[in-house]
């Protein structure tokens, strides 16, 4: 039997390069995680909070009209945790996000896997 790490999570994956997000939605639903949103721009996240919750957010640092880190600030101040996914490296993070999750392109499937895993394990 396959292990599901991500069982019965609910994951959003913001990112603005289609052949990642599509191979980041793939990994994560193998994982058995349930993916409720791609997207390349800013979500709302008060409307994905009131449609069912958000467990986790994967999340790129430059999404080619801005960054991301407003939103990543937002997830933080509602406790929501997010995994950085991106090709910069973690000297560009600003001070009051130094220190999150992250990850360096390119990441196999089991490194994003446990980096979400390992996030959500720390919130219970």
């Amino acid at each position: 039997m396959t292990e599901r790490p991500l069982s019965g999570c609910r994951i959003v994956i913001l990112e603005d390069d289609y052949y990642q997000a599509h191979d980041s939605k793939n990994t994560l639903e193998d994982a058995d995680a349930t993916v409720i949103k791609v997207t390349a721009s800013v979500p709302d996240l008060e409307a994905l909070v009131a449609d069912g919750g958000i467990d986790a957010v994967l999340i790129d640092i430059n999404l080619g009209r801005g960054l991301s880190f407003d939103f990543a600030r937002e997830l933080k101040r509602s406790r929501i945790p997010f995994l950085f996914l991106t090709g910069y490296d973690a000297g560009m993070l600003p001070e009051d996000l130094a220190g999150s999750a992250y990850i360096s392109k390119p990441a196999d499937r089991a490194r994003i896997v446990a980096g979400l895993a390992n996030l959500l394990a720390r919130q219970t």
